[in-house]
C-alpha cells in the first residue's frame, strides 16, 4: 500500500507532470498553483522591472507555461489555486537593487485571482465552468476538511456564492484595487470573467466592485483532520487505476494528452523524476526566500505570520458556486 501524503505549490510544466504521474500511481498528492504563476510569464518584464516580480515559487520566464499550467488543472494533475497573496509598495521592494537577499518577497494576487483563472481557464477554452468552480473552492474545502459547509450549495451548507457574469470585463489597473501597494502584476490586462456579487453566508459582502463588509462578520472556521477527500486513497479506500506506461502512447491517456496538447513526458522512474525536482541546496538553507519585516501602511505583514490557504479559508469562506448570466451557446443559467 502507498501512503506518502505530499500538498505541494506547483510552478512549472515538469512539476505538475511528476504530481499527475505520482496521483496516477496511486499516491495521495495534491498539487495547487498560484495566480501569479498562471496570469503572466516574466518574458515581457524589462531586466530594471523585475525586482517588482520577486515571489516564491517565482514568476517562470517562458510564455508558455501559464498555458500548460492551466492545462494540468484542466487535466487534474493540479487541484488547486490559490494566490499567495502578500504586496508590497515599489519603494520596498527596491531595498534589494543592489542586494538580492534584501528584496521583500511577495506580490498580489488574491483580488484577481478568480478574474485571472476564469481568463486564462474558461475564456481560452481549456477549463469548462464546472472544473473552474473546482479548482478555485470545492477542492480546495475538500482537502482542508469543510465540505460541504463549504465548496457547495445544499441545505445546511453555507451561502458562500457568488453571482459571475462570464461576458462581463475589467482592465486591471493599480489605480482601481483594493490592494495596500502602488503597482500591480497583471497591470492592463483586460479579463473577462467579473463577480457581480459575493455572498459570505448569506449577507452581500462585494456588489459590482464595492467592497461592503462588516467587522465581525467573519467567523472561525474549525477543520477536522484527516479529511476523507485526502485520505482515503491512502487507505485504499478509492481503486486508483494502475499505471501502464504503453497506454501513455496507445491508450487513453495518450489521447487526453493530445486534446490538451500537453507533453507526454518521458518515461522515468519515480525516484529518479523526484530527484530532479529536489530544490538546489543555497548556503545552510534548503530554499532562499528573502523578506524585509514590518508592516505596510498598518496593513498585517503576511510575512511575520503563518498564513496559509487555510487561515484565508477560514476568514472569507470558500467561493462555493458560479451563476452564470447569458452563459456562451445561450443556455439558461444556472448553479454549477
Amino acid at each position: 500500500m502507498k501512503t506518502p501524503l505530499y500538498v505541494a505549490g506547483v510552478t512549472s510544466k515538469s512539476s505538475a507532470e511528476l504530481i499527475g504521474r505520482a496521483r496516477r500511481s496511486g499516491y495521495s498528492v495534491f498539487g495547487e498553483t498560484l495566480a501569479s504563476s498562471i496570469g503572466r510569464s516574466m518574458s515581457s518584464v524589462g531586466k530594471a522591472e523585475r525586482v517588482y516580480y520577486i515571489t516564491s515559487p517565482p514568476i517562470r520566464m517562458s510564455a508558455e507555461t501559464p498555458r500548460q499550467l492551466m492545462k494540468s488543472l484542466a487535466y487534474d494533475d493540479l487541484q488547486v489555486t490559490g494566490s499567495d497573496n502578500c504586496t508590497f509598495n515599489k519603494k520596498q521592494k527596491e531595498l534589494g537593487l543592489s542586494d538580492f537577499t534584501k528584496i521583500p518577497n511577495g506580490v498580489n494576487g488574491v483580488e484577481d485571482r478568480m478574474s485571472v483563472v476564469w481568463e486564462k481557464g474558461v475564456h481560452q477554452g481549456v477549463l469548462d465552468p464546472c472544473r473552474f468552480v473546482a479548482v478555485t473552492s470545492t477542492n480546495a474545502a475538500k482537502i482542508f476538511n469543510i465540505y460541504p459547509q463549504k465548496g457547495r450549495i445544499a441545505i445546511g451548507s453555507d451561502a458562500d456564492i457568488v453571482i459571475w457574469n462570464p461576458q462581463g470585463t475589467r482592465t486591471i489597473s493599480k489605480d482601481s484595487h483594493y490592494h495596500a501597494c502602488d503597482y500591480n502584476i497583471f497591470e492592463g490586462m483586460t479579463v473577462h470573467g467579473v463577480a457581480e456579487y459575493v455572498l459570505v453566508r448569506g449577507r452581500v459582502c462585494a456588489e459590482n466592485g464595492a467592497v461592503r463588509v462588516a467587522e465581525g462578520h467573519g467567523r472561525f472556521i474549525p477543520m477536522a483532520v484527516r479529511p476523507p477527500y485526502v485520505y482515503d486513497i491512502v487507505k485504499e479506500k478509492v481503486n486508483v487505476p494502475e499505471e501502464h506506461p504503453e497506454e501513455n502512447q496507445n491508450g487513453n491517456l495518450a489521447k487526453k494528452f493530445a486534446e490538451l496538447d500537453i507533453l507526454i513526458p518521458e518515461e522515468k522512474t519515480m525516484s529518479a523524476l523526484i530527484a530532479e525536482n529536489l530544490p538546489i541546496m543555497t548556503g545552510h538553507s534548503p530554499c532562499s526566500t528573502p523578506s524585509v519585516r514590518g508592516h505596510v501602511d498598518g496593513r498585517r505583514d503576511m510575512q511575520e505570520s503563518s498564513f496559509s490557504i487555510s487561515e484565508e479559508l477560514d476568514k472569507s469562506g470558500v467561493r462555493s458556486c458560479i451563476k452564470v448570466k447569458n452563459p456562451p451557446g445561450g443556455k439558461s443559467s444556472g448553479f454549477w
